[in-house]
């Protein structure tokens, strides 16, 4: 009879599938992440807040890639693994244009997905309620979407209460807007986008339907 072994196994590695999600926002964009992942007890999927003084597309972008690149080095990034940088569209463009044309040319070379929402994350909100097509302010899409979610608050999170039963119709039409850009050959992320952040919240789904 073989003799038993007391030998300590190693401890196993992380190697389920990661999400990493960076964001511009401090409470809207983190808050509706983190509703999903709760909803779908999604426990793979890890949420990175920035600092405040950070706020950026390439502070987004190289905040993601930093907590990638600290994975690989550790052996515990894999394949499937995916790394997605969320931050607004028009605000950016027109303030610092350099900014964003290198977050977007960081993010491509270095597969860091962006889910770009532009004007803002109220225009991802919106289009859970109606249709949307025309370019929008930030303003204007907060007015509008104060009709379906009166006293909105962006420190608040919807997900329940508001979003989650028509998120369907939301991915259906951000996928439509994505559709009627590309027919008008409009640039990448021009105004109104919010299609990366649709895809991003259907692979989550995806993952809670396993």
């Amino acid at each position: 009879m073989a003799k038993p072994s007391f030998k300590r196994n190693a401890p196993k590695k992380d190697i389920a599938k990661k999400i990493l999600i960076a964001c511009e926002g401090k409470y809207t964009e983190p808050e509706y992440f983190k509703a999903i992942r709760q909803d779908l007890r999604l426990a793979t999927v890890k949420i990175i807040i920035l600092p405040h003084d950070g706020t950026d597309p390439l502070s987004v972008v190289n905040k993601v890639l930093e907590e990638k690149q600290d994975r690989k080095r550790d052996r515990t990034w894999l394949e499937e693994d995916s790394a997605w940088a969320v931050f607004d569209g028009d605000e950016h463009i027109q303030k610092d244009p350099h900014n964003w044309h290198q977050a977007i040319q960081k993010a491509k070379k270095e597969n860091i997905q962006l889910a770009i929402t532009n004007p803002s994350i109220e225009l991802w909100y919106l289009v859970h309620f109606q249709d949307h097509s025309a370019s929008i302010s930030q303003d204007k899409a907060r007015e509008r979407l104060n009709r379906h979610i009166p006293n909105y608050d962006k420190a608040r999170c919807y997900y329940q209460e508001k979003l989650k039963g028509l998120t369907q119709d939301a991915i259906a039409r951000a996928t439509k807007l994505d559709e009627l850009a590309k027919q008008d050959n409009l640039p990448e992320y021009s105004n109104p986008c919010c299609s990366g952040i649709s895809k991003l919240v259907y692979m989550l789904l995806k993952l809670g339907d396993r």
